[in-house]
């Protein structure tokens, strides 16, 4: 019987080969470090194999099947998903650097200390993962589906999420810098106690959520829905809610100073001790709107010259 590194060095060489490569020749295969850079892989089922520390830098992998692979400490730069699933598999510390994913589904999978920066995926899925350590900065996730996840203290860099679902999501006191998730679905999504200046929300479902006690100066909230959302003592100093809509949101101790409220659309509003000194509430529609104890010091209200504006039109 060859023994293992034989073994290893066998599979090696018949991937260098390429060409008619049997599906299920990889399954439980140990490739442990095994420099395998650029190689292609396709409909392959690698179900319990072993990458750990393999060099697979610019490697592509179409259809393949990963169900409780072992990637730990692997170099994946630059790599290629497209149509993957992998369920239990392990990528601790598994640099995933300038990879691009397209269709492909994560479940129960352990990203602990993985480098995703600059990671790109369109219509994939991360589902019950362990990602709080993962590096993920400068990426972008297009169309996704974050599900079930735990990133509280997670630090997130230059992040985008356009278009994309995050449900049951936990970001409870998360770092995000620079971060956009424009447009996603969001129900109860937890960012109480969250760093998340600038963070930008136009036109995401945010019913639900909580911000308690985050500090969201200068986010954007433009033309986003939060239909019972949470920010009681938050910090919203210049923050925009330019055309959002609520039913019965919770701005209770906030401090919205310069916070932009035009045509906010929010029935039964909560303002109960939130300093609203010199924000905006041109043309806002807040009816029962609760106003205990607030600080209206210098608010704008009404602008005639500015509706006059937003209304004028062209002479045919």
């Amino acid at each position: 019987m060859a023994d293992p590194a034989s073994r290893s060095e066998e599979l090696v060489a018949i991937l260098r080969r390429g060409g008619g490569i049997e599906p299920n020749l990889l399954v439980r295969a140990d490739l442990r470090g095994a420099d395998l850079s650029g190689l292609r892989f396709e409909h392959m089922d690698l179900s319990g194999a072993r990458l750990n520390d393999a060099k697979l830098a610019g490697s592509s992998w179409t259809g393949c099947r990963l169900d409780n692979a072992c990637l730990d400490g692997a170099v994946l730069s630059n790599a290629y998903f497209s149509e993957c699933t992998a369920r239990g598999a392990s990528l601790r510390g598994t640099r995933l650097d300038h990879t691009w994913m397209q269709k492909s589904e994560w479940r129960d999978c352990d990203f602990h200390d993985a480098d995703m920066t600059r990671l790109a995926a369109l219509d994939s899925a991360f589902r019950a993962c362990a990602m709080k350590a993962a590096i993920i900065a400068e990426a972008w996730l297009s169309q996704c589906t974050l599900q079930d996840l735990d990133l509280d203290g997670a630090c997130w860099d230059k992040v985008l999420l356009p278009d994309s679902a995050l449900e049951r999501c936990s970001l409870a006191g998360a770092t995000l810098s620079q971060c956009a998730f424009n447009r996603a679905l969001a129900p109860a999504i937890d960012l109480s106690n969250a760093q998340a200046s600038g963070l930008s929300l136009y036109r995401a479902i945010l019913d639900k959520a909580c911000f308690d006690g985050a500090n969201l100066d200068a986010a954007i909230f433009d033309m986003a829905r939060l239909d019972h959302a949470s920010l009681r003592g938050a910090s919203l100093q210049n923050a925009r809610f330019y055309a959002a809509t609520s039913l019965a949101i919770d701005f209770t101790g906030s401090v919205m100073p310069y916070a932009d409220l035009s045509h906010f659309e929010a029935a039964n509003a909560d303002f109960s001790q939130a300093d609203l000194k010199g924000a905006l509430l041109h043309a806002a529609q807040l009816p029962s709107a609760l106003w205990r104890d607030t600080i209206l010091d210098n608010v704008r209200r009404d602008d005639r010259e500015l509706r006059e504006a937003e209304l004028w039109q062209p002479v045919v």
